[in-house]
């Protein structure tokens, strides 16, 4: 009977600690999804210099992002994603208003697609 009730709590923590993962997964691609949104729209009304000061805080973000993320998901994408930023920042750089938009289009979908792939949902399971 112990035993029982042993693998039962070690069940319940095992599915607790991916719930939390995966909502925190959630919670910081959405908040690096915002930047990119800002990045955006500053692109789109010429504000270079508000566009270079939103990517910093965004490199900064992902920096704190990827020392934690590495233990959670493919390294891959992680990898993607810091490519994908470097380019932008030098788009950005040199004001480069359509490369600028495409990297922050990919962007946008590699990191909405992380917590996608990390969930719990049956065409992950199989």
């Amino acid at each position: 009977m112990k035993q029982l009730v042993y693998s039962l709590i070690i069940v319940i923590l095992i599915i607790a600690v991916g719930i939390l993962t995966i909502e925190m997964l959630k919670r910081e691609s959405e908040s690096l999804h915002n930047l990119f949104t800002e990045i955006e729209n500053s692109i789109y009304f010429d504000e270079w210099e508000k566009a270079k000061h939103i990517v910093k805080e965004t490199q900064n973000q992902w920096d704190k992002y990827k020392k934690i993320w590495p233990m959670l998901i493919d390294h891959l994408e992680i990898d993607n994603v810091t490519v994908r930023l470097s380019e932008l920042q030098a788009y950005i750089l040199n004001q480069d208003k359509t490369e600028s938009l495409s990297k922050l289009a990919a962007l946008k979908v590699l990191i909405k697609h992380i917590p996608e792939k990390e969930s719990f949902i049956i065409q992950n399971i199989l």
